[in-house]
C-alpha cells in the first residue's frame, strides 16, 4: 500500500508576456547586485557606492558567482512558455537599460572603452546569451529527459557567459584585459577555477528551474 501523499502544486496563473516581464525585472536585480557587490567593490577597484572602478577584468568576478541564479531566471520561463525566443527575450529589457547605464558610466564618465559602440556590444551580449539557450532548448533531442536538456541548457549558458564577457574584456576596452602572462586576480586569471565553478553551478541551476517547474500547475 502505498500512502505517499503527492505534494500539491503551486498554480501558475500569469500570462506570457507578464512571465517575460517579471523574470527580465528579476535578472536586471541579480545582475544589478552582483555589479556592485563584485564589480565595485573588488580589490583595488574599489570606488564609493555607484562609482566605476577601473577594474580590468577583476570585477567581472560576479560572473563566476552567480550562473546558479541566472540559470534559473532564464530556464524556468522557457520551460513554462515552451517557446523559441524566451531566453533573448527575457535579456531584452537587461540590454536596452544596460546600454544607456553602460554609455554613461564607461564612456561618458570614465572613458575606458574604445567607441561608444562597445556600450552597444555590451547590450547585445546579454541578448547573444540568451539566444545560446533558446538554441538549445530548440535543437537538443527531445529522447533526451527534460531533466537532463534543462542542466544542458544551464551549463551552455555559463559558457556563453564566461566566453561573451572574455571577448567583451578583449576588445572593447583602450586597455584590454592581459592574457599573457595571465594576472593572477583577474578574471581570465582565476578561471581555473572560476569556469568549473561557473558551470557546475550553472548547470544545477538548470536542474532546480527543472524541479521548480515539476512544482507548478500550468494553466495553458
Amino acid at each position: 500500500m502505498n500512502d505517499t501523499i503527492p505534494s500539491p502544486k503551486l498554480s501558475w496563473k500569469l500570462k506570457n508576456w507578464h512571465t517575460v516581464l517579471l523574470f527580465s525585472f528579476i535578472l536586471m536585480i541579480f545582475y544589478a547586485l552582483g555589479t556592485y557587490f563584485f564589480d565595485f567593490f573588488a580589490g583595488t577597484a574599489t570606488k564609493g557606492f555607484g562609482i566605476m572602478g577601473e577594474v580590468y577584468g577583476t570585477g567581472m568576478f560576479f560572473i563566476y558567482m552567480i550562473g546558479y541564479f541566472v540559470s534559473i531566471i532564464i530556464i524556468l520561463p522557457i520551460l513554462i512558455i515552451k517557446r523559441f525566443g524566451i531566453g533573448t527575450a527575457i535579456y531584452l529589457p537587461y540590454a536596452i537599460i544596460g546600454f544607456f547605464v553602460e554609455y554613461y558610466y564607461e564612456w561618458l564618465l570614465e572613458s575606458t572603452l574604445i567607441s561608444p559602440w562597445a556600450a552597444l556590444g555590451w547590450a547585445a551580449l546579454g541578448l547573444v546569451i540568451g539566444f545560446s539557450v533558446d538554441i538549445t532548448y530548440k535543437y537538443l533531442s527531445k529522447r533526451i529527459s527534460l531533466k537532463i536538456r534543462s542542466m544542458i541548457m544551464g551549463i551552455v549558458l555559463g559558457s556563453a557567459s564566461f566566453l561573451f564577457t572574455l571577448l567583451a574584456l578583449l576588445f572593447f576596452y583602450k586597455e584590454p584585459l592581459s592574457v599573457s602572462p595571465v594576472d593572477s586576480g583577474s578574471y581570465l586569471g582565476v578561471a581555473y577555477f572560476g569556469l568549473p565553478w561557473l558551470l557546475v553551478n550553472s548547470g544545477f541551476g538548470g536542474f532546480t528551474a527543472y524541479t521548480i517547474f515539476q512544482g507548478l500547475k500550468l494553466n495553458k
